[in-house]
């Protein structure tokens, strides 16, 4: 059930596996490999991906049927779908610095941010 659930929820992100491989570090064989159920991600990679998509563990298992983290309220859970949606339209650049900082802790993610705000201000400066 995990090969099936995370090709058809990389599929609805409209990512490649060379895509999803890369934010998760690991080689695209070793992703195809997950997709095709020939191995099983180990839980930390399914702990990644759950970030990545803002989805359950358990979604990804195929033990919860809830797409959005069943802690959610329902409205929390339509902003969840839209911002799906919104993320469909973005680029693969986009998208993929959004992948990329869903997994990151919370320092990290505080670390990435002042960055990119010191870049936004030196490229104003252009």
């Amino acid at each position: 059930m995990v090969a099936k659930q995370l090709r058809t929820i990389r599929q609805q992100f409209g990512l490649t596996q060379k895509e999803v491989a890369g934010v998760l570090g690991i080689d695209r064989t070793t992703y195809t490999y997950y997709e095709t159920g020939l191995t099983s991600p180990p839980l930390e990679t399914l702990y990644k991906l759950s970030k990545m998509y803002h989805v359950t563990v358990g979604y990804l298992m195929g033990v919860e049927i809830n797409y959005f983290d069943p802690g959610e309220t329902k409205i929390a859970a339509k902003k969840n779908s839209d911002a799906q949606l919104r993320l469909e339209a973005m680029s693969r650049d986009e998208k993929e610095l959004l992948l990329c900082y869903r997994v990151l802790n919370s320092e990290a993610k505080e670390k990435v941010l002042e960055q990119l705000h010191l870049m936004a201000l030196k490229t104003e400066d252009i």
